[in-house]
This record gives C-alpha cells, sequence and structure tokens, in this order.
C-alpha cells in the first residue's frame, strides 16, 4: 500500500495530481481516516499506462482481430484448442504478481490491464479454494 506522496514519486506527479486521478476515478484508492491509500499494482498499472494525448493508435492485435471477424474466424475446434492453450498458460504465467519488467514491457494500457486482471482472476480462484479448504 502506498500513500499519495509515494505514490505520487512513483508516478512522477505532484500529489495533487495523484489526488486529482483519484478523485476523477482514473486512479483507484481507499480512503483510511484523513488520507487516501493506494495499492501498489495500481500505481504500477498507472505507470505502465503511460498516457499521452491524442487519439490512441490501432494496434496488430486489433487488425488480427477484426481481419479474423471478416474471415469468420478459425474452425470453432482449433479455437477451442488455443483457447486452451491460452488458458493453461496465463494460469502458469499469472500465478504470481507480474513483475515489473512485464509490465514495462507492455505495449498498451490495455495490455497491462488484461495482466492484471488475469492475475486477479487466479489470485481470486485460489483464494475461493482456501475458503473451500476452511484457512479462511
Amino acid at each position: 500500500m502506498l500513500s499519495v506522496g509515494e505514490s505520487a514519486r512513483q508516478l512522477g506527479v505532484t500529489p495533487a495530481r495523484v489526488r486529482a486521478l483519484i478523485k476523477d476515478g482514473r486512479l483507484s484508492a481507499v480512503k483510511n481516516g484523513r488520507e487516501w491509500v493506494l495499492r501498489e499494482e495500481d500505481v504500477l498499472a498507472r505507470l505502465m499506462e503511460a498516457p499521452r494525448a491524442g487519439r490512441p493508435r490501432r494496434t496488430d492485435i486489433e487488425d488480427r482481430v477484426t481481419r479474423q471477424q471478416e474471415e469468420g474466424g478459425a474452425p470453432s475446434a482449433e479455437r477451442a484448442n488455443r483457447a486452451h492453450e491460452l488458458y493453461d498458460e496465463c494460469r502458469c504465467m499469472f500465478a504470481h504478481l507480474p513483475s515489473e519488467e512485464l509490465m514495462a514491457a507492455a505495449r498498451s494500457k490495455e495490455e497491462a490491464s488484461f495482466y492484471m486482471a488475469a492475475f486477479d482472476f487466479f489470485l481470486q480462484q485460489r483464494q475461493r479454494e482456501l475458503v473451500k479448504q476452511g484457512v479462511f
């Protein structure tokens, strides 16, 4: 957990800018008494998104998805197999918090958000298992 000041230093902005991002809903935070507290993951995700002015570029992946949709996509069995492989790979890769190197290598805000969402999903699954086992 980070304070507003620590978050501002990591993001390279002022504490007032961090508070404005919290107010606008572009950065998650929780009020702890009179102070805001931010998750390191949220600050890291914001840092990796490297917001820029202007319209975002269309990515190669978006082009490929559009092309597949126009062509009718891959055959169902092939898509299912690829989906199974993708799930297995994500399960292994996101068993732990994504590294700073992985987040820095993300090509877009969307990609960095995907990494965090995948990690959160598998973390929730582990928590459910622990609750079932009576650990929590």
